[in-house]
């Protein structure tokens, strides 16, 4: 009954280390897992480092001859978190994962979307194709109230099941474990007991629901961005100044995705912008080493708070047992951390850029809350148990089958 792993995923230290998670649990749980589409073996647990396979041309589509031959030997495909039901960004990715659906279920596989985002779909076209993929796919496991809610108007309710994000499954560090931190994580954190305060911000107000995937047009796409771009970068700068004033806090700039990959996608160049504001403040540090998800992970147990645009910046931080500060920019995060009782530490991002005062009092606010510690892992520890057993559940489900 074994299972094989072909999402693409390049660069996205998020969802790579969603996929970490949910390969790390089945693994604990002794599921045979045949092979793991990917780029690099960092992305993946150790022990399953000999069953790497490359990715095809076309994302996959076509998966080479050796990934042909993994297809044809397993029985299941896992399809790995993310969020590839959507058409905000592009119509066509919605029709690249209903082709390469319809192409495993031809060679006979059964397909688990696991702990799975989705939406917006507000398009007519966007919720047919929706359709067709998710008549792909033997059972669904939604990483949120509102994508299980989107979800169940498009496919039958016996197929779907609510789980959480794959970054609250086993296998990842907490600020409780008692592991030195290595270099370059040491340097970074420092030891002088001040508050190290780990920052992303990504790219926003690009999107269209264009057929035309952003990297085939990223001029146009900048364009359309850049004015209110710059405008958030301002609200993020009033932040770090208040930090370095209030709080003598070192600040970490941190991209999530691995540098040199996707680089239409690196959240990078806005962080050098940032840091661009305090040219001569050495506290306030970009993060430019090229580190593996384990090591990302670590490091972020050295944070005091995460303050993330991206959510899997927030989501890794929580995980990690650190509080964190969402700037949401789509419902995924309003959705994730209402789910998680943590909606009192979220702030909409337009509201951010008329205000960055705002989020500077919720940042104080989290700062000056005693037990804030207490809280993450208060929320966290009982859903990764949770969240273990529903994946389990649904392997062993799905190979009764």
């Amino acid at each position: 009954m074994s299972w094989i792993s072909p999402r693409v995923i390049r660069g996205n230290r998020g969802d790579i280390a969603s996929r970490f998670g949910i390969l790390t649990a089945l693994l604990q749980r002794n599921v045979d897992i045949s092979g793991i589409f990917n780029s690099r073996p960092s992305h993946v647990p150790q022990s399953l480092r000999d069953r790497l396979l490359p990715y095809g041309p076309l994302y996959n589509f076509w998966p080479g001859a050796k990934g042909l031959a993994a297809l044809r030997h397993a029985r299941h495909v896992v399809w790995t978190g993310g969020l590839d039901l959507q058409d905000d960004s592009s119509l066509i990715k919605l029709l690249h994962t209903w082709l390469v659906f319809a192409s495993y279920r031809l060679l006979g596989l059964r397909i688990l979307l696991a702990h799975q985002g989705a939406g917006p779909l507000q398009t007519r076209t966007g919720r047919w194709l929706a359709r067709r993929v998710l008549s792909c796919v033997t059972l669904v496991l939604a990483r949120d109230e509102g994508t299980h809610r989107l979800l169940s108007g498009l496919m039958p309710a016996e197929r779907l099941r609510l789980v959480a994000d794959g970054i609250f499954l086993p296998g990842f560090p907490t600020r409780d474990d008692a592991q030195a931190p290595l270099e370059p994580i040491q340097a970074l954190a420092g030891t002088d007991g001040r508050p190290v305060v780990g920052l992303n911000v990504r790219l926003w107000f690009h999107f269209t629901g264009s057929w035309v995937p952003y990297q085939f047009a990223r001029a146009r796409y900048l364009q359309r961005a850049e004015g209110q771009m710059s405008e958030l970068l301002e609200s993020f700068r009033a932040v770090i100044e208040h930090l370095r004033r209030r709080h003598d806090a070192r600040i970490v700039l941190v991209s999530m995705y691995e540098p040199g990959v996707e680089p239409w996608e690196d959240d990078l160049v806005l962080l050098e912008r940032l840091k661009n504001f305090f040219p001569d403040d050495d506290e306030v540090h970009v993060l430019r080493d090229d580190l593996a998800i384990e090591d990302l992970c670590r490091l972020f147990t050295q944070f005091e708070l995460m303050i993330g645009t991206r959510l899997h910046s927030a989501l890794i931080a929580l995980r990690a047992g650190v509080p964190a500060v969402h700037v949401a920019y789509t419902l995924k995060g309003r959705d994730i951390y209402a789910d998680l009782g943590l909606s009192d530490w979220i702030v909409d991002i337009g509201d951010f850029i008329r205000s960055p005062e705002q989020a500077i009092a919720l940042v104080d606010a989290v700062q000056a809350e005693p037990a804030r510690f207490d809280r993450v892992r208060a929320t966290v520890e009982p859903l990764v148990a949770r969240n273990e057993a529903a994946l389990f559940g649904a392997v062993r489900d799905m190979e009764a089958g």
